[in-house]
Formats: structure tokens, C-alpha cells, sequence
């Protein structure tokens, strides 16, 4: 029993050392990629423990050996925009000038029903109001309404980069 206790304590504190590795990002928050290596670290972990006879080694190197794809994966992502949209994917405006972009939606496989939830998650509650409604990557939705639209607005790079997701460009 002592066994599988310190066994249990051990492989707590390489998860735990795993996830600050990876980073702080909260859940919601997570690349496709980092909620991926996190799934398969927990697997990999849980090994051990259902089997006592098992070596932790055979589950430590695994462990340490996703922390360091997932750095590189990580590392590779912020110099290439290309390869984060492949991992990651790209942020969909799926609402413009107060309309709603229906093949975008399709695409996404997201229905009005979803995007007016998410809007009102953000205190949106008129569509006509929005100037452009985006999905990003992780899910959430990033609003500009109309009234936001000004010369400091329309000066910053946001703008282009919004006009890049909708072409379907990326703005390198």
C-alpha cells in the first residue's frame, strides 16, 4: 500500500511539472494541440497507478518526451503563422455589417442558435449593432461593434487583420 502511495504522489508531482511546463493557459483557453498532449499525459500517468508492477519510468519518459513536442510544437507556432493556422486553425467572421455569414457558419458547423449565445455571453444582444463578429480559434467570439469604428480603430492593424480572415488570407 506505502507503494502505491508513493507511486500516486510521484506521478502527481511529474503531471504537475508537465502542465506548468506547458504553460499557464486556463482550459478554455487551450490549442487543440495543448488539450490533446494533456489528454494523453493523463493516460499515460494513470498507467502506473493501475498497475503497480509497472516501472515509472515507463510512463515518466513518455511524459517528458510530449512536454518537449509539445514545446517545440509551441516554439515552431510562434514563428510560423502557417503552422499555427494547421494546428490551431483560423479565427471565421461570421457576422458582418450586422448580417450573419451563413456558409461561415456551415463551414464551422456552428448554428445562428450557438453564435447568439456567445453573443450574449458578451452583452450583445443586437446583431444590426455589430460591425464584425469572429470566431476564434479556441471557440470564443471576439465582437466590434459599430460604434467602435473610428479613425483610432480603423488606424490599427485589428482592422487588417480581420480583413485578412475574411479574405481567408493570412497576413504575414
Amino acid at each position: 500500500m506505502l507503494t502505491i502511495i508513493i507511486r500516486t504522489v510521484i506521478v502527481y508531482i511529474l503531471v504537475i511539472v508537465a502542465v506548468r511546463l506547458m504553460g499557464k493557459r486556463q482550459v478554455s483557453d487551450m490549442q487543440t494541440s495543448e488539450l490533446v498532449i494533456t489528454l494523453i499525459i493523463s493516460e499515460i500517468a494513470s498507467l502506473p497507478l493501475e498497475n503497480p508492477s509497472r516501472p515509472l519510468m515507463m510512463s515518466a519518459v513518455p511524459v517528458m518526451l510530449l512536454i518537449a513536442l509539445e514545446l517545440c510544437v509551441s516554439i515552431i507556432m510562434l514563428k510560423s503563422r502557417r503552422f499555427r493556422g494547421i494546428v490551431c486553425g483560423h479565427p471565421i467572421v461570421v457576422i458582418k455589417d450586422g448580417r450573419m455569414i451563413k456558409s461561415e457558419l456551415r463551414r464551422l458547423r456552428v448554428s445562428e442558435e450557438d453564435v447568439y449565445s456567445l453573443l450574449r455571453q458578451q452583452q450583445v444582444f443586437d446583431t444590426e449593432s455589430i460591425r464584425y463578429a469572429i470566431i476564434e480559434p479556441n471557440g470564443s467570439i471576439s465582437v466590434l461593434m459599430q460604434e467602435d469604428r473610428d479613425d483610432t480603430v480603423e488606424s490599427t492593424e485589428l482592422i487588417d487583420e480581420i480583413e485578412s480572415v475574411e479574405k481567408g488570407g493570412e497576413n504575414t
